[in-house]
């Protein structure tokens, strides 16, 4: 039976209308019913506070009052004489008890039964892994006294100057974010709510600005509403505080009078959080992107970054450039949002160094090594030929060891047993401008790492050389059996066929990591190669060549790269996921 059969065809427009005259009522009821709530309150921050819960000694403060500063700046560096101290004194007591063990050892000789005490039943084991921790505790700590902004914001005050010491949970300096975070309002105490913790609110302005918030929390006792918030300023109020969490991006006013409205439940089912969105977006983003290198900087040179290398204690990358005014290299800071710090880090102890190509890092010690190569006359020139120990005191770097290594390093290659190694020499020597150069360096333990640019004796050949004990070339020191071959492949991008060569080199555990540019064409690429591949694994390409440098993050496992596109440079953060299990 057909439903025509039933109503009738002429009553079938009249059902309709009922019908969609049902649903109306319907929606009417459940949006009457839903008690919105509309409350006004302030646009405020909270004001960031730098204190520690021991005295400190202030060896630096890198800003001044009203200073805008962005996340991950420095701000200060400090120093702690009572964890200097307790050190000294741990180390004392750790070389008495060493030497307490020491002749236990030689007693345990002649009283055989000392010799078979089990570690944890010998009390003197037990206090000397007590020192060794508490030792590496304060060293971790000590390792930590750099002083970094947590949000973009103004500098409110700076309450100690150089030099000064300041007592435990003073503050040091105050921080207060360029845009209000959180809403303060007040819910009526005559009007009924269902507003709840977790609730997704609308907050928005006079002049027309919306955000979505979320409550964080609700007042649990009634207080008197500030009488700025009052519909009527002349007649008291009273009501619960409510605080809502809105997205750090906004165009609110420090101070500003909001509007929060809760609006009816379905339109809240399709809200997601704008702030969230934003940093998933933003975290998705590979494509080369400006760094933002400050006025200052600028002014005095164009900057061509090189290397760049993550230094876990100051949170920070550093930065080199392949050119400096009158070869006076300097260091960069710049942070994960590929900002630079308008302070530059001086190098003590090097007068000059050239063309810097690469930059690396172990414990307290930077290294930074120039290409090697020749100029584009044809001429060797000692300050391109040099290999930097850099030792690093807080943001006090000062150049230990340095040497021309290309001098020692020809001379291994000379000598050298492995015919590749020796054919490398002898390319140098044919090829004059486009010989020997390396722009890629990694350290590993005592071990160097060098990925061969040049001479290039296979088209799209990637050459890694290992110099073991490498600390002796400080010595002048280089034997051939000190120079052997790492690793030998082929690179090849899937779409093209173009030419690559190396431009920069991370180990990490096992693997190296490379980075390529292409000649003749816009293009560079990512690779990783493993024990036992004789192909390297293509990582990520980019319609973009002069790729200089790349640094692993360690707390994110995500490749930082840099580009020195001559009119400017560049910077791209690829995450490696599939590698997180990498040791």
């Amino acid at each position: 039976m057909k439903l025509s059969d039933v109503v009738g065809t002429e009553n079938r427009f009249l059902l309709g209308c009922w019908s969609v005259a049902v649903v109306l009522v319907l929606v009417l009821g459940l949006v009457l019913g839903s008690d919105p709530v509309s409350i006004l309150g302030v646009a405020e921050s909270r004001e960031f506070q730098v204190n520690f819960d021991s005295p400190v000694e202030i060896k630096h403060i890198y800003v001044l009052p009203s200073q805008i500063v962005r996340k991950g700046d420095l701000l200060a560096e400090l120093g702690q004489s009572e964890w200097e101290s307790q050190l000294r004194v741990l180390k004392s007591r750790y070389d008495k008890l060493n030497a307490e063990m020491h002749l236990r050892q030689q007693l345990a000789r002649v009283v055989k039964d000392l010799g078979h005490l089990a570690p944890s039943a010998d009390p003197l084991l037990v206090e000397l892994e007590d020192a060794r921790r508490e030792m590496a505790l304060i060293e971790g700590r000590m390792k930590n006294l750099f002083v970094f902004a947590e949000v973009d914001g103004a500098v409110g005050a700076v309450n100690f100057k150089n030099g000064e010491k300041a007592p435990a949970f003073a503050p040091l300096i105050t921080l207060v974010p360029l845009n209000p975070t959180y809403v303060n309002g007040y819910i009526n105490e005559n009007l009924s709510s269902t507003l709840s913790v977790g609730q997704v609110v609308e907050v928005s302005s006079a002049g027309g600005k919306v955000v979505r918030g979320s409550v964080v929390s609700i007042g649990s006792r009634i207080v008197q509403i500030p009488e700025r918030l009052l519909r009527i300023q002349t007649l008291p109020a009273w009501g619960r505080e409510v605080v809502i969490k809105i997205p750090r991006t906004n165009e609110f006013l420090l101070g500003e009078k909001v509007f929060v409205q809760k609006k009816w439940s379905l339109s809240l089912l399709s809200l997601a959080n704008a702030d969230e969105a934003a940093q998933n977006l933003d975290s998705q983003q590979q494509d080369p992107r400006e760094m933002d290198i400050p006025l200052n900087i600028v002014e005095t040179f164009k900057p061509e970054m090189s290397g760049v290398v993550f230094v876990p204690e100051l949170k920070q990358f550093v930065l080199v450039s392949d050119d400096y005014p009158e070869d006076r290299p300097v260091l960069f800071l710049m942070n994960e949002q590929g900002q630079i710090q308008p302070h530059q880090v001086q190098l003590s102890g090097l007068p000059v160094m050239a063309d810097i190509e690469s930059v690396s890092v172990q414990g307290d010690y930077l290294y930074l090594l120039s290409s090697m190569s020749v100029t584009k006359k044809g001429k060797l020139k000692e300050e391109r030929q040099l290999f930097a120990q850099i030792k690093r005191n807080g943001l006090r770097y000062s150049v230990e060891h340095h040497v021309d290594l290309r001098k020692h390093l020809m001379l291994a290659l000379k000598d050298s047993q492995d015919p590749l190694l020796k054919s490398v020499y002898e390319a140098d020597l044919k090829l004059a401008k486009e010989g020997f150069e390396v722009e890629g360096h990694a350290i590993d333990n005592k071990d160097l790492y060098l990925s061969l640019k040049g001479p290039v004796l296979h088209r799209n050949e990637g050459v890694i050389l290992k110099v073991s004990d490498f600390a002796s070339v400080f010595e002048g020191v280089l034997k051939p059996a000190q120079v052997t071959l790492a690793a030998r492949f082929e690179m090849k991008l899937p779409h093209q066929d173009v030419e690559l060569v190396l431009t920069d080199l991370i180990k990490h555990g096992d693997a190296f990591y490379l980075a390529s540019s292409c000649r003749g064409a816009s293009c560079s690429a990512i690779w990783k190669i493993s024990p036992g591949q004789n192909s390297p694994e293509l990582l990520h390409e980019f319609r973009m060549r002069h790729l200089e440098g790349l640094a692993l993050h360690p707390g994110t496992h995500q490749m930082f790269a840099v580009f020195d596109s001559k009119s400017s440079s560049q910077y791209a953060v690829v995450s490696l996921v599939a590698d997180k299990r990498t040791p």
